[in-house]
């Protein structure tokens, strides 16, 4: 008999509901009968049709994809301070989360999201063109869709490069993949050329948008049907899917009545009744599969909502029929499906667990296995593998029966690390060097359980990940990834430290060494990358496995040779009784209740400003907005830093601040600040210095008050060249001098891009003092905007501080000392 390998994946609260109920399994076998496969390509996650990709997935059963060039890795985030790669790690488990709702599978290129971009132009050079095109290339290959079809027009209609540049790759990664000249190398992968049927642009009106592509000359088709066996419409799980972008803001209503989607044919035969003419969706597409579908159709037809278990032995056949047909992606594709279903509807429980979330290598791993079958059905010949240990049961598994395997194993692999990270990435894109990764969404997980069993007679394979399992107070049950990391991790309390030039000032951060395994005693070395030592810290008794010591490393300002921004790579060189090593990594760990726990590695950086940076005043009030590391960057200027709630925006207790500044977004996330608009503006008016950081204006995200103390608006203008030149407008003005002369060269070595949703303004009490212009484009004036009043003065900056001030710009913090230093100071 042959081994048939499933690799079943840990689903989400609703996946594992509707992939259990009697009624989703029916669903499933009505997919097993179509053989209709469409691609959707677009830039980011939350770019995605997702109703598009609902109806296909969940109404007319086909396997429905999105190709997704970047991981959304240079947007903004609304719900934590994540930015660049952290937040790429985010949004890719968010865009996961609505695959499992939408029933659609997700791909990936290498691109880097590098903020908003103007041009196709830009994006397709940053992210290396050939290669980006390659990886559409091999997903097409690989899937062989009937039909591709785009979100973004190839042209400036898509609002944003990367946009365009996604329809543009379609366009002619639609031509490529059916060229065997083109990426010849990938066809000794597995891999065949292939030709859609059509490429199609889905045109668009989005709400709150002035952008509208649709016309009544477009092909339409009508979605949004009612499903009874799922209960809900497409729209409504469109809008479950759409909602999982919860760090963008994207929370959508529900459609439940019909809505019509617009195409337009950008490559092959236009479609005329259906977006599928000409492609044959049944199994009639393979040859001498005649018995394959009337066997299905009798499953379907006999099919018993109460017991599914009762179809197995049927579908068992089913399975060696299609296996006995000519080989075939379709051939592999259905297998896949049957052999799930055949799992399913057996009610088949198998579970690796432990109560360990991370392990160090050379530990130890305690698990659990468990597997159950909850139907009259019986397993025979169990065997389990994880890593080197295996095992066989005698006996057989029947209803209801448990079996629990407990185990310990070393654990010797490499460190959990998502793929696309193990390298040093590019400029514009990420490094894989394993060419069968490419598209790949997920991380691969750190440990598997390998179960093969005997079921009706038929052997099956899965591999099951092996992950935390603890019960919250709250949620109950609750299961997480594991990640193997290296002995030590460490981080720094911070990993910027400003010593301005001439201040004779000392300033320390905190090496935080966590111990991952048990350490034993000797010593170890704190070491830059040129092998300087900079600390030696002695472990007379070693360091217990969890255990956390920290320790200072000083640096003092007039020993520090060079200008500008040092910059210091650390590690860890341990002396042990039981061996010497070096450990160089820190441990990052994203966690929100809506998606699986992320950990990931970067090497510990530390960067020193050694430049002339001059403060003045004492003490800020920050009111939090959605996220950002911009007081940690107020701390190291010298200020001492509140945090400001609604009942501390009072003028009697706002006096006190030379400063109070907002965090990103805070006029979209924070609805109390309508109400303390007129104590805010009393400030000002009696003295105070109120900065504002960007904010965002769209139905999206929209202003929850008035934020100046005359008319004022936030625009979607912005900046994306980070080396565009700087103009200024109002060369004497204080932004630009008090305390410090700002120049051009203050504007040198920014990160991803200089402002974005600029400031705008007709009252002539704003003042405008800065430009720039991205190439071909007019000069944009609104990256400060300043408003005398009373005694104070407005502030607000499109400028991107919250990108700048973490990277250790030593320009952006001496521009920021200037807004923030009110000139009524002393």
């Amino acid at each position: 008999m042959k081994k048939i390998f499933l690799y079943l994946l840990a689903c989400s609260s609703f996946s594992s509901f509707a992939q259990q109920t009697n009624a989703q399994l029916y669903e499933d076998l009505q997919s097993i009968q179509v053989l209709g496969t469409v691609l959707h390509v677009a830039a980011h996650p939350d770019d995605e049709s997702t109703h598009m990709l609902t109806w296909f997935a969940q109404e007319q059963h086909w396997e429905a994809n999105y190709f997704s060039c970047t991981r959304g890795d240079g947007g903004q985030n609304l719900i934590g301070d994540e930015q660049g790669v952290p937040l790429g790690l985010l949004r890719t488990q968010e865009l996961l989360a609505a695959r499992k709702i939408d029933g659609a599978h997700q791909y990936f290129s290498q691109a880097l999201d590098f903020g908003f971009s103007k041009s196709t132009d830009e994006a397709l050079v940053t992210w290396n063109h050939e290669l980006i095109l390659s990886n559409l290339v091999w997903v097409i290959r690989k899937l062989q869709p009937d039909i591709i079809f785009t979100r973004f027009p190839p042209d400036s209609r898509a609002g944003h490069g990367h946009h365009s540049a996604s329809a543009a790759l379609a366009i002619e990664a639609y031509a490529a993949a059916a060229d065997p000249k083109r990426f010849p190398e990938q066809l000794s992968r597995g891999v065949q050329t292939w030709q859609a049927k059509r490429l199609l642009w889905n045109t668009f009106r989005f709400p709150g948008s002035a952008n509208n592509t649709i016309n009544e000359n477009q092909f339409k088709i009508q979605i949004g049907n009612y499903l009874p066996a799922l209960g809900v419409s497409t729209g409504e799980l469109a809008a479950l899917s759409r909602s999982q972008h919860k760090c963008q803001g994207f929370g959508f209503a529900a459609d439940r009545g019909l809505t019509t989607e617009y195409f337009e044919t950008l490559a092959g035969e236009a479609p005329k009744q259906q977006l599928w003419d000409g492609v044959s969706t049944s199994w009639s597409r393979i040859s001498g599969s005649e018995s394959v579908e009337a066997q299905l159709k009798e499953i379907i037809r006999s099919y018993q909502w109460e017991k599914p278990y009762a179809s197995v032995k049927a579908m068992i056949s089913l399975k060696k029929a299609i296996e006995a047909l000519p080989k075939s992606i379709y051939q592999e594709k259905k297998l896949v499906q049957v052999k799930n279903w055949i799992l399913k509807a057996a009610a088949l429980y198998v579970s690796g667990t432990t109560q360990q979330s991370t392990i160090a290598t050379g530990d130890t791993l305690n698990f659990k296995t468990e597997i159950i079958l909850r139907s009259p059905l019986t397993l025979e010949n169990v065997q389990v593998k994880v890593l080197q240990k295996d095992t066989t049961f005698a006996g057989k598994i029947n209803s209801s029966k448990k079996l629990i395997w407990n185990a310990k194993i070393p654990v010797n692999q490499s460190y959990t690390q998502p793929y696309w990270l193990q390298k040093a990435r590019n400029l514009g894109n990420f490094v894989v060097e394993n060419p069968m990764k490419i598209g790949q969404a997920d991380v691969d997980p750190a440990v598997t359980i390998q179960l093969s069993f005997q079921l009706e007679g038929e052997t099956f394979s899965l591999e099951k990940s092996v992950q935390q399992m603890f019960v919250d107070p709250v949620k109950g049950e609750s299961y997480q990834p594991i990640a193997i990391t290296p002995k030590s991790v460490f981080s720094l309390s911070s990993n910027v430290l400003v010593l301005a030039s001439g201040s004779k000032a000392q300033k320390s951060t905190l090496v935080n060494i966590t111990a991952m395994s048990q350490i034993s005693s000797g010593n170890v070395q704190i070491k830059n990358e040129l092998g300087e030592t900079l600390a030696n810290i002695p472990l007379e008794k070693g360091l217990k496995k969890g255990e956390k010591r920290s320790f200072a490393i000083s640096f003092q300002e007039s020993t520090l040779k060079g200008t500008g921004k040092i910059h210091h790579q650390l590690s860890l060189a341990y002396s042990t009784e039981r061996g010497n090593w070096i450990d160089s990594l820190e441990l990052h760990t994203i966690e929100y209740a809506h998606i699986p726990t992320q950990r990931y590695f970067t090497g510990v950086g530390l960067d020193l400003i050694h430049s002339p940076i001059i403060s003045k005043g004492k003490r800020i009030g920050y009111i939090r907005g959605a996220g950002d590391k911009v007081p940690e960057a107020l701390l190291q200027m010298g200020y001492q830093v509140d945090f400001l709630q609604e009942n501390d925006l009072k003028l009697e207790s706002l006096k006190k601040y030379d400063a109070v500044v907002t965090g990103v977004r805070a006029y979209n996330t924070e609805d109390y600040l309508g109400n303390v608009h007129p104590e805010l503006m009393k400030y000002i008016e009696n003295g105070g210095n109120y900065v504002v950081q960007y904010n965002t204006a769209s139905f999206l995200g929209p202003m929850k008050a008035q934020m100046a103390p005359y008319p004022f608006q936030v625009g979607r203008s912005r900046i994306t060249r980070e080396n565009a030149q700087p103009e200024f407008l109002m060369a004497n003005h204080a932004v630009f001098n008090q305390p410090n002369k700002i120049t051009a060269e203050d504007f040198q070595g920014w990160v991803q891009e200089r402002s974005i949703y600029l400031g705008e303004s007709n009252d002539p009490h704003v003042e405008f003092p800065l430009g720039f212009t991205d190439p071909g484009e007019k000069l944009e004036k609104g990256n400060i905007a300043v408003a005398p009043y009373g005694k104070g003065r407005f502030i607000y900056t499109g400028l991107v501080f919250f990108r700048e001030l973490p990277a250790a710009v030593p320009g952006a913090y001496r521009l920021f000392a200037n807004l923030i230093s009110n000139p009524n100071s002393k």
